[in-house]
């Protein structure tokens, strides 16, 4: 429960943050909508009964509060209607920045790679938007109980055995929480089932998957896969549904009973002289909207309470956020320099969630100033070495020193401002170019001459010459004036993003180039190489990925990684002379070029 509390107050805070005035105003005016049919049902009563009794006052007084009525009603309901809008839009765009925050912004990768945790984040995005709706649910929910309340009052009025009429709003309330409690548990078992219908619907409608499918011809088995995974999802929900269907049709049973019981009972008292005509006119009246109160009550109290469920996966995702925030007691600073280099000592790693061991007693000393060049084969380690080195997870045995220092003992943010990297899954910004480069290096985003210097080292120095704006040209075909880049083109805009910071102490190139052929490839490294041994004012260690072992061989140290252990250290000349891993796997490399 405390739970449950603690997530409707976080949601519906996020809508009066995001439209403090509409979001009172939405309660005020719904608190009027509420008590405006009570008042036009007991108007009515008293022109009714002032009518019979040809009291003129009486009636004149009821005809003018229901004049009066009718248009505060509809000037209210346009206002209360605008109010909704206003802060839907609002506290939408200001949850998905929430969120974009929580997750875009967690120290940790864990929530992007781990099938549990994705389930989760999963259900946050397909339902994001009800995060915006706590302020309408709590508005329509407390309408209906206040029109339920004021109901109550005017029935007992005229008779106490009424009251049962609005009393049987509680099996519609519970109804309803019955239906949305399975409805959930329906969609939280078939959370996997509906990623996967995502996914696929993603590969058969993407431009980049177009061409393979058409080539192998997989059209048809993803339609077929996308069927079974649709049909997984919707037998779930759709037995839930039914359930909930025939929950609701009792529910409408008893409701359209109760309504003619009470109007029968009206009836019997007015004939027994025990209650007016404005009476039978009063109950009519309030019986026929108790229906729709208690229905839009139950629909918004449904609402709210599917809201607070996702709510608390919205807590789960900022505790989950707070807890990978990792915090230093007694931060040390980042160097300026390197003198030393980089070293791992006993460095063992396994993905939270699994049992597999990735990194196996790893120790290796990465010198400052050094190109050093990670070698094995697929599954080897070399990625997650790197997101060591990035902080972006703990090793869980041993550590890594930064000149000596632990680098946990470094704020995570000051490390990573002193890294730049290019990975092989580059993001493609669809920005203007400059800034699709210059995100890299936020105070120089509008430094033309700093951009063009990257993109000079990355050998992409022709890419905006090409752009019909140069670096002010719109990337992405869906952008109005938008033009689209080749993925060679997108990978050297990512490599000029690696290459733009000035003063990195480390630079990591994790198979960027991937999509060039492999004598650019050669070209660029060589480049790099080059600039780096000129000698950098800052140690910097040049961290190369590569199966390519023409580009490789070019570093100072390479490391050879099999099955999460360091294999082999040292230069080509060293490998090759030694006749190890490297040496074999170099000679194949060589004689499937020849």
């Amino acid at each position: 429960m405390r739970d449950s509390l603690r997530a409707y107050r976080v949601t519906l805070a996020l809508g009066f943050r995001a439209a403090p005035i509409h979001a009172t105003c939405q309660l005020l005016t719904g608190v009027v909508m509420a008590l405006v049919p009570a008042v036009l049902a007991y108007g009515a009563k008293l022109l009714i009964d002032g009518a019979v009794a040809q009291d003129l006052r009486d009636a004149l007084i009821a005809a003018a509060v229901l004049a009066g009525t009718v248009p505060l009603a509809l000037v209210n309901s346009f206002y209360y209607v605008h109010c909704v809008f206003a802060v839907t839009e609002r506290a939408s765009a200001y949850a998905d920045r929430r969120l974009m925050a929580l997750m875009g912004g967690t120290d940790g990768l864990a929530h992007h790679e781990r099938p549990d945790y994705l389930d989760q984040v999963q259900r946050i995005r397909e339902e994001r938007h009800r995060l915006a709706m706590m302020v309408n649910a709590t508005a329509g929910t407390m309408r209906a109980a206040i029109g339920l309340a004021a109901t109550a009052l005017l029935l007992a009025e005229v008779h106490p055995g009424l009251l049962a009429l609005p009393g049987f709003a509680v099996l519609s309330v519970w109804v309803g929480n019955r239906s949305r409690t399975l409805e959930i548990r329906a969609q939280e078992a078939s959370s996997e089932p509906e990623r996967l219908r995502r996914h696929l619907f993603e590969l058969g409608t993407a431009a980049e998957s177009g061409k393979e499918l058409r080539v192998f011809g997989l059209a048809g088995v993803l339609l077929e896969r996308h069927r079974a995974a649709a049909d997984r999802v919707l037998r779930a929900r759709n037995r839930a549904s039914w359930r909930g269907a025939g929950l609701q049709a009792l529910d409408g049973l008893v409701a359209g009973l109760s309504y003619a019981g009470a109007i029968a009972v009206v009836l019997l008292l007015a004939v027994n002289g025990d209650a007016t005509p404005g009476d039978v006119v009063l109950v009519i009246g309030l019986a026929a909207e108790l229906t729709m109160t208690v229905s839009s009550g139950v629909i918004y109290l449904s609402s709210l309470l599917r809201t607070v469920a996702l709510a608390k996966r919205f807590l789960w995702l900022e505790r989950y956020a707070e807890g990978s925030r990792r915090t230093v007691a007694a931060p040390v600073p980042v160097p300026d320099r390197l003198a030393g280099g980089v070293e791992l000592r006993e460095v063992s790693f396994h993905y939270p969630g699994t049992d597999r061991v990735v990194l196996d007693h790893v120790s290796v000393r990465l010198p400052a100033g050094a190109v050093v060049a990670l070698v094995g084969d697929n599954g080897a380690g070399k990625t997650t070495l790197i997101k060591l080195l990035c902080d972006f997870y703990q090793p869980d045995h041993g550590e890594i020193l930064v000149d000596g220092v632990a680098l946990s003992r470094f704020q995570p943010g000051q490390w990573r401002r002193r890294l730049s990297a290019a990975f092989q899954d580059y993001a493609r910004f669809e920005f203007l170019a400059r800034e699709t480069v210059g995100v890299a290096d936020l105070p120089r985003i509008d430094d033309r001459a700093a951009v063009r210097t990257a993109l000079a080292r990355a050998g992409a120095a022709a890419v905006p010459d090409a752009l019909p704006h140069g670096l002010e040209s719109q990337l992405g075909a869906g952008w109005d004036g938008g033009v689209d880049l080749s993925g060679g083109q997108w990978q050297k805009l990512a490599l000029g993003r690696g290459l733009l910071r000035d003063d990195p102490l480390l630079v990591v190139f994790d198979e960027p180039t991937a999509a060039l052929d492999a004598q650019t490839e050669h070209a660029l490294f060589e480049r790099f190489a080059a600039a780096a041994r000129a000698g950098s004012r800052h140690g910097t260690i040049t961290l190369l990925v590569s199966h390519r072992f023409s580009t490789v061989r070019m570093a100072d140290l390479i490391v050879v990684l099999d099955g999460g252990k360091v294999r082999e250290v040292g230069d080509h000349a060293q490998l090759m002379a030694t006749g190890g891993l490297y040496a074999e796997l170099y000679q194949l490399q060589s004689r499937a070029y020849q």
